[in-house]
């Protein structure tokens, strides 16, 4: 992928990442102001003394998770934590914790075109980089191998793709089978990387084609119990699911969650979940439960995608920018890119069921290990990014195609997109200038993994005899100056044998008419950007008459009163990275506009006189300082003294035992609060002490600050 893609790629990154509530969570997925906790009493306790133990603490049982014996209560927000403790000291019961809420944070950027730019491939890159193309030689799922989507339901309005691709679900937050009436979005954009349908004309294909989605609605895009996602878990282990997907993350460890995926894996499945959107080594959970495979995501260069988490606490790795169902695009549905750890998992959990599609007597420990086994090495993960083919052939299978370079079976056709949602139809006589043309690259075969590298809008005269590549993206929006000219697309496939390239027919000509006049310019072009060292320049082409098919650019280097040009050797682009030779001179650019009837040349005014780059500022250094102490009747204080650094200080007071505590600072400041009390204060450089008062209880503190 070049530059502009991969930045593609970074803007249309949606984090799907949740993030856990801390212990002691006061509010709910609905809104109430009762908290829930779990609680699992020891085997023997008869249902009497849980009432009874559970009324001592004004705790209402909301429901049990029978597969795990646990028991979700409530309690009011102001009585969770001492409901909490008192739970955990009593001998009857096995463990109580916090049945904390999980809330996805999905980041639009503020970008008028999103979702609809993607890259030359199609969002196909995570196929081709996964061999998955080359995989689907081997089996491209089965039917009986249900892949769950543990997430937010399904919404299939509106989206073919997805007829004959779902089994029947359950909608855990409602407690019903009905997993698309209430559904958020999340949930579609992960089944889609698993599941659309292949080889049906609209939209993407899932990874795991013919494998079968489960929706379970385990919460909404407002967020979701980790009690929810422990009973839906165990549901989808009990009603056939091999494989389930979980693209969500916390900060704190469960052991209901972690129980729940004991007994999923005691029934065979393979259990997948997002690592984290923090793009830090920051263990989040359930990716770091144990059984669970925690997946990290990948650019489309093969390298870590820098939101990311990761650490040996991540199994393995897999693309986040893959084109996937989209429930509610531009008011209708369609399909986008979309990345994110959220979408990297589920990548995960459809090799998972392409192993189990092609060798059915596998278990589910088998299948972990292949494709942990088999993963292709990098250095921020426990094993690797994964590899379809790879897996298969480490659990016997090899690629049955014969080898062969591309051969073209069916054309390329130019489609026009009919709604805005990648929806198209076969363009029908003369395109219309506003008009949105969409890439068919039409039908090949040859040695997987055969992969779209160019594709190229032409704009021609209607003998095809002069043709000018006018665009490289997979949409073209018809322009003015395309009008008295035919359109057509060239194409070109390649594999690790070669590449073949065709072309389209000819559309008809543009609105209809014919042009016959050479270009001439009205508005000289002009430059834009910072002259300076270093920052980039862009020219615009100015205005012309004559429907100009193409520009050419050339950038030249001249005096200060912008005379004695010189033409910059290699520069035929609108863009200029300012170099050191040009420090002290000025730049203009010259634009040549042609068709296929003649051609004219423009030449811009000058810059203002390039200055060098900045010397650059020295950066500050931080420290970070910990202590570890206690509070009791006979040191009911503490206090600390550092030296530090003119800046902001950020202290961070934890501990458990005690309701609260006061952080205070020296100059006045201070803070009190239960769990976790932060100090975030601007000082000057001096010494300083810090005070830690209110309770009887061991804590820490961490201090980070500029160094003196």
């Amino acid at each position: 992928m070049n530059s502009s893609a991969r930045r593609t790629a970074r803007y249309l990154t949606l984090i799907l990442v949740a993030l856990a509530a801390c212990t002691g969570a006061t509010a709910t997925a609905s809104g109430s102001s009762d908290a829930r906790l779990l609680v699992k009493f020891h085997a023997g306790v008869s249902g009497d003394k849980t009432s009874s133990l559970l009324a001592a603490v004004n705790a209402r049982q909301v429901r049990m998770i029978a597969a795990l014996d646990v028991r979700v209560v409530a309690v009011s927000s102001g009585r969770a934590q001492s409901a909490l403790a008192a739970l955990r000291k009593n001998r009857s019961v096995a463990y109580a914790e916090p049945d904390a809420i999980l809330k996805p944070q999905e980041l639009l950027p503020d970008d008028p075109s999103f979702p609809r730019q993607f890259s030359v491939a199609g969002g196909a890159w995570g196929w081709y980089t996964t061999h998955t193309t080359q995989a689907w030689d081997i089996t491209r799922g089965d039917p009986s191998v249900i892949v769950a989507i543990l997430d937010t339901g399904l919404k299939t309005q509106g989206l073919s793709d997805f007829n004959g691709q779902v089994t029947g679900g359950w909608n855990v937050v409602r407690n019903s089978s009905d997993t698309s009436s209430y559904a958020g979005n999340h949930g579609t954009y992960v089944a889609g990387v698993v599941g659309l349908a292949l080889n049906n004309g609209v939209g993407n294909a899932g990874y795991c084609p013919g494998c079968r989605i489960m929706p379970v609605q385990v919460g909404t895009d407002s967020g979701a119990y980790l009690s929810d996602m422990a009973t839906g878990l165990t549901w989808a282990a009990d009603h056939g699911a091999r494989v389930a997907n979980l693209s969500w993350a916390g900060t704190s460890s469960s052991a209901t969650l972690t129980n729940a995926v004991s007994y999923a894996r005691s029934k065979g499945m393979v259990v997948t979940a997002a690592a984290g959107n923090s793009g830090c080594n920051c263990p989040t959970y359930p990716a770091a439960t144990p059984g669970v495979i925690g997946v990290a995501g990948t650019s489309n260069s093969d390298t870590k995608q820098g939101d990311s988490n990761y650490g040996a606490w991540v199994k393995v790795a897999a693309p986040e920018g893959n084109m996937t169902s989209w429930p509610s695009f531009g008011g209708t549905s369609g399909y986008a890119p979309v990345g994110g750890t959220s979408l990297a998992a589920p990548v995960v959990a459809s090799l998972a069921g392409l192993l189990f599609s092609a060798k059915p007597a596998l278990t589910g420990s088998q299948v972990e290990q292949a494709l942990e086994a088999s993963a292709a090495p990098i250095s921020f993960v426990q094993y690797g990014r994964v590899d379809a083919l790879a897996a298969m052939n480490y659990v016997g299978f090899a690629d049955p195609q014969p080898a062969s370079a591309p051969l073209n079976a069916i054309p390329p056709q130019v489609l026009l997109e009919t709604n805005g949602d990648y929806n198209t139809s076969v363009i029908n006589g003369s395109p219309q200038v506003g008009q949105i043309l969409l890439r068919g690259q039409g039908s090949w075969i040859g040695s997987s993994p055969l992969a779209l590298t160019n594709v190229e809008w032409q704009r021609c005269d209607m003998t095809a005899s002069t043709c000018t590549t006018v665009a490289t993206a997979a949409r073209y929006t018809v322009q003015s100056t395309d009008t008295g000219f035919a359109l057509r697309l060239r194409i070109t496939i390649g594999n690790a044998l070669g590449s073949t390239t065709t072309t389209s027919a000819l559309t008809g000509v543009v609105g209809g008419g014919t042009g016959t006049v050479p270009p001439a310019n009205l508005t000289p072009p002009a430059i834009s950007g910072v002259a300076q060292e270093g920052q980039s320049l862009s020219a615009s082409t100015g205005s012309w008459t004559g429907s100009p098919t193409g520009f050419s650019y050339e950038w030249r280097r001249c005096d200060v009163s912008g005379g004695n040009c010189t033409a910059i050797a290699g520069t035929s682009s609108p863009g200029y990275l300012l170099q050191a030779g040009d420090v002290g001179l000025t730049l203009r650019v010259a634009v040549t506009g042609s068709n296929a009837w003649g051609n004219a040349t423009s030449l811009s005014d000058a810059t203002a006189i390039v200055a060098a780059a900045p010397m650059p500022s020295p950066t500050p250094t931080s420290q970070t300082v910990s202590f570890s102490g206690s509070l009791s009747p006979k040191n009911a204080s503490r206090t600390f003294s550092l030296t530090l650094g003119a800046g902001t200080a950020h202290a961070e007071l934890a501990f458990s035992k005690c309701s609260s505590l006061t952080l205070s600072l020296s100059n006045g400041a201070g803070a009190t609060g239960p769990s976790i009390v932060t100090l975030d204060t601007t000082l000057r450089a001096g010494s300083y002490v810090y005070t830690v008062t209110g309770g009887r209880c061991p804590f820490t503190l961490a201090v980070s600050a500029p160094t003196p």
